[in-house]
């Protein structure tokens, strides 16, 4: 296991082609990992599912994912945490059958444009993403145990990629407190893509909120049963599985992903 190397070409803030080196992480999810990575590696990613796209104009964008999904769209002239939980709800119960439909991306773009308003999408790090291209490559696997301690500049991580929010950003958007609906929205690491993102900055996870903690502790036995997880921390919450790391100290804030060498 581990010890395999390869590259990331980015553009640099001036156009300038950068090599990184990476190698890869002595676990076995990431050795779960590279082979997806082998399949996607000459095909090109995806620019919604890599933020590569302008997210900015929701109502627009909605009003095109109406128009796709052939449904009457609701008036709004400010964009709040309620609306954005209205919107969600709608995207969720369109999901199943518009993701079958052909050239379904207004759908990924309308779900990513809703969690940039809630300020979920706006963090720095580099995302890497071949948005339904990725589709045979997903499986079920439990992600949690294999979160690092921190988040460390450069190195490459795995994203939380499910159909929904974790338990803290759930509880920050003031969704209902409702056990159903708790058990049904916030999830734990349970989705394994074929994704990638690339650490612009070292992070610690915050101590939890002690009002979270006070809510959380309501819910919490319930939903772990649910998802069949023993516990759920500020690592769970704030970090990632380390999939690949770099020698590499020079600040990568502006690149932009161009192609993986393996």
């Amino acid at each position: 296991m581990g010890n395999k190397k390869f590259k990331i070409v980015f553009a640099d803030k001036n156009n300038q082609s950068v090599d990184i080196d990476y190698t890869l992480n002595d676990t076995s999810l990431a050795e779960k990992w590279f082979p997806k990575i082998k399949h996607l590696k000459n095909i090109p990613i995806d620019p919604i599912e890599s933020k590569q796209v302008n997210l900015s104009n929701l109502k627009e964008i909605y009003e095109q994912f109406c128009k796709f999904a052939d449904i009457p769209p609701i008036k709004f002239e400010t964009v709040d945490q309620k609306l954005c939980n209205q919107l969600h709800e709608i995207y969720e119960k369109s999901h199943g059958q518009l993701s079958k439909s052909k050239d379904s991306s207004i759908l990924y773009k309308f779900h990513h444009s809703i969690h940039f308003h809630e300020g979920i999408c706006k963090n720095t790090n580099i995302k890497v993403g071949w948005g339904v291209k990725e589709g045979p490559l997903t499986e079920k696997f439990h992600c949690n145990s294999y979160y690092e301690d921190k988040i460390i500049a450069n190195n490459m991580y795995l994203p939380w990629a499910e159909l929904g929010k974790t338990p803290k950003a759930y509880w920050e958007d003031k969704e209902p407190n409702d056990q159903d609906r708790f058990n049904a929205l916030a999830k734990p690491h349970k989705t394994f893509r074929a994704k990638l993102f690339i650490a612009t900055e070292d992070k610690n996870p915050k101590p939890f909120d002690v009002n979270f903690v006070e809510w959380f502790n309501k819910y919490k036995d319930n939903w772990f049963a649910h998802h069949n997880i023993q516990k759920w921390d500020n690592i769970d919450e704030d970090s990632a599985p380390l999939l690949a790391t770099t020698d590499y100290k020079h600040s990568i804030k502006g690149f932009k992903f161009s192609k993986i060498i393996l």
